[in-house]
């Protein structure tokens, strides 16, 4: 058995009580997100929590049952694997208020695409577009973008785990911003904590997933345009929760911000513990 990391990083992301978790309201389901949460928690042999979020006020224009909704979604969840562990659950609340409750329990919150609200940083978030064609994609590469932070750790972490359990290529995308936009970093005390060399950053990662093949970019300048060319050819893109630049207000970097609306395929962004 391949020997863990004894770091903080993966205990609490890949905790054994951790969960995939999945909101659902009354509008239709998106079967995409479904399944892409239920072969996440398949491959990384997590369990799968279906929320449905109930607003504190009734909404006319939904009209579908908890009930109805729990049943369908747990067929598309056991299609992709019968064994999987599944919980449902309904609460009632603001749905942004609820994503942050949830992250104490879950590994993984994902949400489609287009619903922009990002969790509080406790917890690694999922957001899924519109799926690819699941053959061509099962041979795509994961890819990876590192700013040499403390936050790159985390990224990797993912990264790695998703690649080795999909057998499949490691992309690493390593961006260096111009010293210009560093010192507006600094200044505004959004700093890298440290700086490494990458192959240095990357070579305990190697040394724990012997079997992933690692394809390294490095450029200078920032990261978000060869991230979304890179994201069209890729299976799943991991970035930091904050990158170097200004922050939104969601708490996100530049850099992860604009690849969760823009990135062609899955992203996660990675929790900042």
């Amino acid at each position: 058995m391949k020997p863990e990391l004894s770091t903080d990083l993966i205990t609490s992301e890949w905790s054994a009580n951790g969960a995939v978790v999945v909101c659902i309201d009354g509008s239709p389901l998106r079967h995409d997100v479904i399944t892409w949460a239920a072969e996440f928690a398949h491959r990384h042999s997590l369990w799968m929590r279906i929320v449905f979020v109930a607003p504190t006020t009734a909404d006319p224009n939904t009209s579908a049952s908890p009930t109805g909704l729990f049943m369908e979604a747990i067929q598309i969840a056991e299609s992709v694997s019968p064994d999987l562990r599944i919980r449902t659950d309904l609460i009632s609340g603001e749905n942004t208020a609820i994503l942050t409750a949830l992250t104490a329990e879950a590994a993984l919150i994902v949400t489609p695409q287009d619903d922009l609200a990002a969790p509080a940083p406790r917890c690694s978030f999922a957001k899924v577009g519109r799926p690819r064609e699941s053959i061509a994609a099962a041979a795509l590469p994961v890819v990876v973008g590192l700013d040499g932070s403390a936050h790159s750790e985390s990224a990797l972490a993912i990264a790695f785990k998703e690649a080795e359990a999909a057998n499949t290529e490691l992309v690493v995308v390593h961006a260096s911003p111009p010293e210009g936009e560093l010192r507006r970093d600094f200044a505004s005390g959004h700093a890298p904590q440290h700086s490494t060399p990458l192959t240095w950053q990357l070579s305990g990662w190697a040394t724990l997933y012997p079997g992933v093949a690692i394809r390294q970019i490095e450029f200078d300048g920032p990261s978000v345009a060869i991230l979304e060319q890179l994201s069209t050819e890729a299976r799943l893109l991991v970035v930091g929760r904050r990158g170097r630049g200004s922050f939104d207000d969601a708490g996100l970097g530049t850099t992860s911000s604009t690849m969760i609306r823009k990135a062609q395929c899955p992203v996660i962004v990675a929790s900042e513990v």
